[in-house]
């Protein structure tokens, strides 16, 4: 309606006046007579190195899988378009009291192929969910002793409750750069990109404001659309060899990436992936042991669902488990899990795992149950060779 009175109103003005107007007109009206959103930018902020040493003569970021003496550039970019839900904060025990919304500009990571015949792959970091801060926060609050006794013992468990901004995020990146199939893309000469996560979508929102925990926007398909857009236009690649993989909440993103456009890559690999999200409440982890006892746990848990997704049908929609035959998903996927996962049950994969072993041709999907008491099943040097052999047999 706004464009159309700016239209009407411009024949009757000045020359001059209305060649202003023409150009306010066209930057700021869309086809549905909305304002129309400017297009993300990337800004370079740094570069880490990768490497499999710490140190002067080796990297920022440690990866202990790659070979003596190999180290690789990792440049980081923001996206100030893309704000994390809140500010940074060390004070575990105030959160979200002690952080201001909005937070600083989302954050990714990219090494370019090493030649423009080699494949790309983005690789998604996990804890990507906002009610494991939302609970974790509970959690503190409720027994802030024990909170910090456990933060003391465990230093690593901060990553609970650093996900919603963007030192979670980098967290993440690091995370990732420090992983086996980081180690073996780039050894192999493959370039890399991840994407940060710092708004608990679990790679959904369009930039909707989520009113769950911390009232705000949530960007996180826009995200990782966008690095992923960004990241093939830049650097010169073989297009018939594109790859993503994600474990835990990064899988969990693989299949967000999947639903949202089957064809986004040639192949796809998860491992142990928070694929049905309903299965937190009806088959939770042993973790979440800790916070049944704590008065608003399950409320706080079911507004998550309601909050991101309306419905609890429309939560169990966002899985790959539900969707790949009803959709006809053809993706070649290899799907690697445990029964025995201590945070990822069975409630939570089996759906995924039944609509595979369904699918046919059986040859565009493996299904590996490792059996382990591990999270995270790709682990080792040899089996992220192994997922990188399997994803590059298969081409657009």
């Amino acid at each position: 309606m706004r464009c159309q009175l700016f239209r009407t109103t411009m024949r009757r003005l000045p020359s001059l006046f209305l060649a202003l107007l023409v150009g306010m007109w066209t930057v700021g009206c869309g086809d549905d007579g909305e304002p129309t959103a400017r297009e993300p930018q990337a800004r370079r902020i740094g570069a880490w190195r990768i490497a499999a040493l710490e140190g002067p003569q080796g990297g920022d970021v440690v990866n202990g899988f790659l070979s003596a003496g190999k180290q690789f550039v990792a440049e980081i970019y923001e996206v100030p378009e893309f704000p994390c839900v809140r500010t940074d904060s060390d004070d575990y025990l105030h959160i979200p009291e002690a952080t201001e919304t909005p937070g600083a500009p989302a954050v990714f990571l990219a090494v370019p192929p090493s030649d423009p015949g080699a494949p790309v792959i983005m690789l998604f970091h996990g804890n990507g969910l906002d009610f494991i801060e939302a609970l974790a926060s509970l959690f503190v609050h409720a027994a802030p002793r024990t909170a910090m006794q456990i933060l003391q013992q465990q230093p690593g468990f901060a990553a609970f409750i650093e996900i919603l901004n963007r030192g979670g995020a980098m967290r993440g990146l690091r995370g990732e750069a420090g992983g086996a199939i980081a180690a073996a893309a780039l050894e192999r000469g493959w370039g890399i990109v991840v994407p940060g996560n710092c708004w608990g979508d679990g790679g959904h929102h369009r930039g909707e404001v989520v009113d769950y925990y911390i009232r705000a926007p949530r960007y996180g398909r826009s995200m990782d659309d966008f690095v992923w857009r960004w990241f093939r236009q830049r650097f010169r690649h073989d297009h018939r060899r594109e790859y993503s993989f994600g474990c835990s909440g990064g899988g969990q993103r693989t299949a967000q990436l999947l639903l949202a456009d089957p064809d986004a890559v040639a192949a796809a690999a998860l491992d142990s992936p928070a694929d049905y999200l309903p299965g937190f409440k009806d088959d939770p982890p042993g973790l979440f042991a800790l916070l049944r006892g704590i008065p608003g746990y399950l409320e706080r848990l079911d507004a998550f669902y309601l909050a991101h997704y309306g419905t609890w049908e429309n939560a169990a929609a966002q899985s790959l488990g539900t969707q790949l035959i009803p959709r006809g998903i053809q993706t070649p996927i290899f799907l690697a899990f445990s029964r025995n996962d201590p945070l990822v049950t069975n409630g939570i994969t089996h759906r995924l795992v039944e609509a595979l072993a369904q699918r046919s041709p059986a040859d565009r999907q493996v299904v590996w149950d490792t059996e382990e008491p591990v999270h995270c099943q790709i682990n080792t040097l040899s089996r992220a060779e192994a997922v990188l052999d399997w994803l590059e047999q298969w081409q657009r």
